[in-house]
């Protein structure tokens, strides 16, 4: 992806704002509010999916009262494109020993489902004593596998999205809201 040579040229890339910046923040309140329900006083570890759902898992950690640790894997699909190349890979793996809590992943969109299916998998494999998957984001029609997120706050069309934490060849991501990147040709 090119750099942007504009203030212009960057903004002409956000088509239009899907999920605002207030409808966010209230997926994050309820976010932390059922994180706190379900777990409360147990201790938990929240675990981010680098890079895009950092911010997510920060705003939501800032409201979570029950003992809980953070940790963060990268794994990547997308490889500064804007279409998955099919091919997962885990390039930041967590360091704590997860029979030792219930673990939470915190991510930002589920689009095809390969990334989390493969982090699932080698997660449930290290025996949690319990684990779940909280999504921001769902788009089901590009689900190629069989995965679902156990809470999903918004479902969104087929549209590739920017915006607080996702990005497009890094850029993007300081978005306070999701909007549909325009991928048009000038």
């Amino acid at each position: 992806m090119a750099r942007f040579d504009s203030i212009e040229a960057y903004k002409s890339k956000i088509k239009k704002i899907l999920i605002t910046e207030e409808e966010i923040q209230a997926a994050v309140t309820k976010t932390a509010e059922i994180i706190n329900n379900i777990y409360d006083g147990t201790p938990i570890l929240l675990v981010s999916i680098l890079k895009g759902a950092f911010i997510y898992m920060a705003e939501v950690y800032k409201n979570v009262t029950v003992p809980s640790e953070i940790a963060f894997m990268t794994a990547q699909s997308y490889f500064n494109d804007t279409v998955s190349s099919g091919k997962v890979e885990i390039t930041m793996d967590i360091k704590q020993k997860l029979e030792d809590y219930h673990v939470v992943i915190i991510e930002d969109i589920v689009d095809t489902g390969r990334t989390l299916f493969e982090i699932v998998k080698i997660l449930k494999a290290r025996n949690p004593k319990s684990l779940r998957v909280i999504t921001l984001l769902d788009k089901p029609s590009r689900r190629l596998v069989d995965f679902n997120a156990d809470l999903s706050l918004f479902t969104i069309p087929d549209h590739f999205v920017v915006g607080f934490g996702l990005d497009c060849g890094e850029y993007f991501r300081n978005l306070p809201y999701i909007a549909e990147y325009n991928n048009d040709e000038e």
